[in-house]
């Protein structure tokens, strides 16, 4: 794992030598007050996905781009177009729960694991080299799920 950490922090410092990486040992964690059976589950991804009807994320921006998308409970693939160019399509366009798992999600329902899904998923961009926006904006993107009643998020960066 750490070898793959070093090769990506080599090819940023090419294309960004300015960029400040750092890998994190240790994530904050918030503990559940309930059981997953009482929660409902929102996906937050970042992989760049939006709906075709949306406007794409912006590839042009130098720091990459901060803003987020929100995507219906019920999206499918067809819905949806990835604009993320830096990672390989391949997979997602064959199986769009390896990036957004709303078909595993929906099992989990149906088994009771959890309650239920969110009405609405969020999608960020990755490639971020200037964090500040995203983080501005992924505070407004939990406000929005909050409001909806979600209880858990369940990351699947990219």
């Amino acid at each position: 794992m750490i070898n793959h950490l070093l090769i990506t922090k080599s090819l940023i410092k090419r294309r960004r030598p300015d960029f400040d990486f750092t890998i994190f040992h240790d994530s904050p964690v918030t503990l559940l007050s309930k059981s997953l059976r009482e929660c409902k589950l929102a996906l937050v991804t970042t992989g760049g996905l939006h709906l075709k009807t949306d406007t794409p994320f912006d590839l042009s921006l130098k720091d990459g781009d901060c803003s987020y998308r929100k995507l219906p409970g019920e999206v499918g693939s067809d819905d949806l177009i990835v604009s993320h160019k830096w990672y390989n399509h391949k997979f997602i366009n064959t199986d769009l729960d390896c990036v957004l798992p709303v078909d595993r999600m929906k099992e989990y329902v149906s088994s009771g694991i959890i309650k239920s899904l969110s009405d609405e998923h969020i999608s960020f961009m990755g490639h971020i080299y200037d964090a500040s926006p995203l983080i501005s904006n992924s505070v407004k993107a939990g406000k929005h799920l909050k409001g909806l009643g979600v209880d858990i998020a369940f990351l699947t960066p990219t």
